[in-house]
């Protein structure tokens, strides 16, 4: 039977990034938002798993919704009072607009296809008020490079052992994470998640297609512009008038 993504990596998801600074990452998010948007603004998040960074935004934003394709991950959220919905990004199912529509943590890899990719800078520029902001990092292809020999990530977290295998094909240009995960009676379970590595070209020409221009595309976590070095980039987008 086929798993949805995430659905058993979100028993084990927390323990896997255990050492990620979520603080520092919602930090830069804020300091992209708070140059171009108002403390009243209507936020949406694409891609927000387990909702960690919608913690922090939350916090200064009201006016807050986090998304998700995975209902186990967003169930796994102990931010109770947080405005949920579970959807595919490609296809958002929103009707009024936004200030501030952003993606973290590589989540617009996981749309492997170039066309789904148009779809989802089409539903943003619908969605995306005339003064808004769209704002998502990537995994480029400096990164993935250093998995063109598999890696293997091993650990223990609330009852449950796991096992991520991970390796780029520099051909096909798709990076995979294998999971094995065992629970506590012992059962295993398997997932594979893959993620499509785009050139920045790729982003650019797509997203003016869709009526989106960059303004800025910063190597990630610094407001420096990208190079062909950088491993992850950080675009900032706005709709063409």
């Amino acid at each position: 039977m086929k798993v949805k993504p995430y659905e058993k990596v979100s028993t084990i998801y927390d323990g896997l990034m255990n050492k990620l600074d979520y603080k520092s990452w919602s930090d830069y998010i804020l300091t992209i938002a708070e140059g171009n948007i108002k403390s009243r603004a209507n936020i949406l998040e694409l891609g927000a798993g387990n909702c960690k960074i919608a913690y922090f935004l939350s916090k200064r934003y009201e006016n807050y919704i986090a998304t998700d394709i995975s209902l186990s991950m967003l169930k796994s959220s102990k931010n109770g009072n947080l405005k949920k919905t579970c959807c595919d990004m490609t296809l958002l199912p929103f009707k009024s607009k936004f200030n501030f529509i952003f993606s973290a943590f590589d989540s617009i890899n996981y749309i492997l296809k170039k066309k789904s990719l148009l779809n989802l800078f089409k539903e943003v520029n619908y969605l995306l008020d005339e003064n808004g902001i769209f704002t998502f990092d990537v995994s480029l292809k400096e990164n993935s490079l250093n998995f063109i020999v598999s890696k293997t990530t091993e650990g223990q977290y609330n009852g449950n052992s796991y096992r991520m295998i991970s390796r780029y094909n520099n051909r096909s240009k798709i990076h995979f994470n294998k999971f094995y995960i065992w629970d506590a009676s012992g059962k295993k379970h398997e997932e594979m998640h893959k993620e499509r590595i785009y050139d920045v070209n790729n982003y650019f020409k797509l997203s003016e297609k869709a009526g989106l221009y960059t303004e800025a595309c910063y190597d990630c976590f610094t407001f420096k512009d990208v190079s062909r070095k950088s491993k992850r980039a950080q675009f900032v987008m706005r709709k063409i008038n």
